[in-house]
């Protein structure tokens, strides 16, 4: 079991071809990428994956984003990032779609008798076709608690539309069992495919009503589908599917046709077992196979959590040489993101905490900037804080008729106690002695001459001294070693 902080940067890579708005992004199937992927783009951090196995070559799934752009297609693709798994290579999913027939031929038989069987029964091919080219990720997922997914699904092909046969379709099916108990009355050992056209939940799609009946199939090229040409029958489920011949739909597609978005759920019940595999396979007769299919799977709840990730809400003061920072909202939860702070421009982060501190050498303006990262979803957002460094020493606007207020803190370093000289107060001052990551280790009200502080009971280490009296305007920041 995988059971771990994962830190994940989604990488988009580019490509000369600007024209493209599909980009695609191959994953090390052999490194910790496979569980980055199920937990950035399916599942999220909520549930403990484990088990992970992957069918298929290297080159046949991936990432993907989409960027929409009018100039090259007419309608939205409709998802926006996501997982991509094919029946060839990624590459191919991509356009422009200059060519009618494009694919990758492995030739590697793939020995289900439940998912062929399953293929027949549906009518989606002939019993004697072959499986080809499989594209398998299997894992287990376990919710302590009740989660509902909202999945969004793609499937694109190369057999569209001169293709489309029961011959050689390409399918894909997403299996759900219940392992290891009885908990889920709507699972058990036997798979169930969540992902079959019958199960479909959003009626519509750009705004158009899906207004054909749906026959409940597995997704595949022959039971989505228009008219056929080869074999004279009527079309399939046809309101799902758009026509996409050298990309006259979207050229930055390199599929000859596609599906609409199509929803799905799924729902963990607590405590539950679950055995996940997605499979999309290539149907064979006499051998030949090679165009290629893929499936582009997004979960929408991510997404959404995705487009409105920001940055947590911070505020900061600045006392003398030092800055400090410190999170303003109570209920936030430090453990979701990572934190890179660079405070003086150099390109070096100087600090990973939430809540840091940091002394400059010299005044002057300094911007801050702060990089962070979902430890989820891989997401990172910016954002940079100037900050106005005076010289050393509080000054009081004389203006306001305010006096210098001299501190000095003796010994430092120390070993059992601190003396604090404070001039020019006339009432008592509180004292807070915070550790590198701003907790408070210490906190007391102390008096206007030479208070005494003790350290006995405090561990060796730095640490910061903060002195506030709010009637005398004192708000002093101070580096403190203890011995």
């Amino acid at each position: 079991m995988i059971n771990r902080v994962l830190i994940v940067i989604f990488f988009i890579s580019f490509y000369s071809n600007v024209s493209a708005q599909l980009e695609v992004t191959s994953i090390d199937v052999s490194s910790d990428d496979l569980e980055n992927i199920i937990v950035s783009e399916l599942f999220g951090c909520g549930v403990e994956v484990s088990n992970i196995e992957y069918i298929g070559s290297q080159q046949a799934i991936g990432n993907f984003s989409y960027t929409q752009n009018s100039d090259y297609c007419f309608g939205d693709f409709g998802l926006n990032r996501g997982i991509l798994m094919t029946s060839g290579m990624i590459d191919y999913a991509q356009g422009p779609n200059n060519s009618g027939d494009s694919g990758e031929e492995w030739n590697v038989e793939y020995f289900d008798s439940f998912f062929h069987n399953y293929l027949v029964d549906y009518g989606v091919i002939t019993p004697s076709v072959d499986l080809f080219d499989a594209c398998v990720l299997e894992f287990d997922v376990l919710s302590t608690d009740s989660s509902s997914f909202n999945f969004e699904v793609i499937f694109g092909s190369e057999e569209y539309t001169e293709w489309m046969s029961p011959f050689y379709a390409d399918a894909f099916a997403f299996f759900v069992t219940e392992i290891n108990g009885n908990i889920d009355p709507n699972f058990d050992s036997n798979p169930v495919n969540i992902m079959e056209t019958g199960l479909i939940l959003n009626s519509e799609f750009n705004n158009n009503i899906i207004s054909c009946e749906i026959e409940n199939k597995p997704i595949s090229a022959w039971t989505i589908r228009p008219y056929s040409e080869v074999f004279g029958l009527p079309g399939q489920n046809e309101c799902l599917y758009l026509d996409n011949p050298n990309g006259e739909f979207c050229d930055a597609i390199g599929y000859d046709g596609y599906t609409i978005p199509m929803l799905f759920n799924l729902l963990l019940l607590p405590d539950a077992n679950y055995h996940i595999k997605l499979v999309i396979v290539d149907g064979v007769s006499d051998y030949w196979a090679g165009l290629d299919s893929g499936v582009f799977l997004t979960n929408t709840n991510m997404n959404q959590e995705n487009s409105t990730f920001g940055l947590p809400l911070f505020d900061y003061s600045i006392q003398n040489d030092t800055v400090y920072f410190f999170n303003t909202e109570s209920d936030f939860n430090s453990n979701e993101n990572y934190y890179s702070w660079d405070f003086n421009e150099d390109g070096y982060i100087d600090s990973n905490l939430m809540n840091p501190y940091f002394i400059y050498d010299e005044p002057g303006e300094y911007v801050v900037t702060l990089e962070v990262i979902n430890n989820c979803t891989g997401l990172v957002n910016y954002i940079d804080y100037n900050v106005d460094i005076v010289d050393e020493g509080l000054v009081i606007n004389l203006e306001d008729n305010s006096v210098h207020i001299d501190v000095s803190i003796f010994p430092n370093p120390a070993n059992d106690y601190i003396d604090l000289s404070l001039f020019n107060l006339d009432s008592k001052s509180v004292i807070t002695i915070y550790n590198l990551s701003g907790n408070i280790i210490y906190t007391d009200l102390i008096g206007i001459n030479h208070p005494i502080v003790p350290l006995g009971s405090i561990s060796p280490g730095l640490y910061y001294v903060n002195v506030i009296n709010e009637l005398n305007e004192l708000n002093h920041f101070e580096k403190l070693i203890i011995l």
